[in-house]
């Protein structure tokens, strides 16, 4: 398999756009640009698994607001 897992697509916006936005308006522009998005609430349930999927984004937030956000 040529490349995988490290062939990923860019996103077509920067990721640091993301931070402050609301958790629904940065879910809607990652997914209108095909990626999948996982949301990591810190306030319930802030574990993640460890597996690399390139066409994820996943977006960390608290209180409905993204703090932290990166691909893969």
């Amino acid at each position: 398999m040529p490349g995988f897992p490290f062939d990923r697509r860019k996103p077509s916006f920067d990721l640091a756009e993301l931070v402050g936005r609301t958790t629904e308006d940065a879910r809607e522009r990652c997914e209108r640009d095909g990626f999948l998005v996982q949301v990591v609430d810190l306030e319930r349930n802030p574990w993640v698994t460890l597996e690399l999927k390139p066409n994820r984004i996943r977006l960390t937030v608290r209180r409905g607001v993204v703090e932290d956000c990166h691909q893969g």
